[in-house]
């Protein structure tokens, strides 16, 4: 199962209590240690885009508790850190101060909670003042979080269309991805990537009218357009009216984000193996007055070359 988002409460692990004791005999005087720190939790960046997957069920993730201070002037144990790894691409919001981290180098590190720290002992709160102090302090919480993680792909290109168009088809004849095709509505169920070169494309699924509210698949992928560099807009030559599934889309983004209407687009003209050469260039002339259109068959290898070359040149 696909997971793009997720609510998780991340509590840095709490420092300990400082140990209360007193040497004994005639040496007498404070020796309580200090109690350890509670364990940070870190954030570092995948390209594996399954990674959210580890919070289904688990909607906490805790760092370790420090130890208590001990007898003799011995300092418990500060609590392990625990790093949390999470794809390129996710937006993290507290839902609590509205503070976002976007993860977009995956070489990043970020320190997510702070954990407490640990109380001091009776031996380290000895002062001329206060020569025999009776209680060690206690430890400081962990600092707890309640993020909303939200993963939007970061592609070159990105495919988008009405269902059955070809996209899924035309992501694996580009690439090496092996996603799965079938004839009917909403066979991609969630976003698949492939890689062509040293270029990833990103195979959305299949939006309707309503998408931006909800509907069909809805806005639960509309999002994962926002990142894309170059939009692969896919209309099939079977459609029997190519400007309405053109502006049904287009409205969907709009609606979603005035911006994604702003971002490179192409326009191809799919499954052209199906149309002789006069209906295919009337609907090309149809489509045109939106922007470049690209007649492209999974069948056709020269077709699918231009378009390589074509991409190449885009990025």
């Amino acid at each position: 199962m696909f997971v793009d988002e997720v609510e998780v409460i991340f509590q840095a692990g709490d420092g300990a209590a400082g140990k209360a004791s007193f040497y004994p005999g005639w040496k007498s005087g404070p020796d309580g240690g200090n109690g350890g720190s509670g364990g940070n939790i870190y954030i570092t960046v995948t390209s594996d885009l399954t990674t959210l997957s580890q919070f289904l069920g688990k909607k906490t993730r805790k760092g370790e508790d420090g130890q208590a201070g001990g007898k003799y002037r011995k300092s418990g144990r500060n609590g392990d850190d625990i790093t949390i790894t999470l794809p390129l691409g996710c937006i993290l919001t507290d839902q609590d101060t509205g503070d976002v981290i976007e993860l977009s180098d995956i070489n990043q590190k970020v320190l997510i909670c702070k954990g407490g720290k640990g109380g001091k002992g009776t031996y380290a709160l000895a002062s001329p003042s206060n020569t025999t102090p009776l209680r060690g302090e206690p430890g400081e919480p962990g600092q707890k979080r309640n993020l909303k993680i939200v993963l939007k792909l970061i592609a070159d290109y990105g495919l988008i269309g009405l269902p059955n168009t070809g996209k899924s088809s035309l992501l694996n004849a580009l690439t090496s991805a092996n996603a799965k095709v079938a004839d009917y509505p909403f066979t991609t169920l969630e976003p698949n990537l492939g890689v062509m070169d040293k270029y990833v494309l990103a195979d959305i699924p299949g939006l309707i009218e309503g998408a931006s509210t909800g509907k069909g698949l809805g806005i639960k992928f509309l999002k994962h357009v926002e990142k894309v560099n170059l939009i692969l807009h896919c209309i099939s030559v079977e459609s029997n009216n190519l400007e309405s599934d053109y502006s049904t889309v287009r409205e969907e983004l709009r609606k979603f984000n005035p911006q994604l209407t702003e971002k490179p687009e192409i326009i191809l003209l799919t499954k052209s193996d199906v149309a002789d050469v006069n209906v295919l260039e009337k609907k090309r002339k149809i489509l045109a007055k939106f922007g470049k259109v690209f007649p492209i068959s999974i069948l056709d290898d020269k077709s699918l070359e231009k378009l390589e070359k074509l991409l190449r040149m885009k990025i």
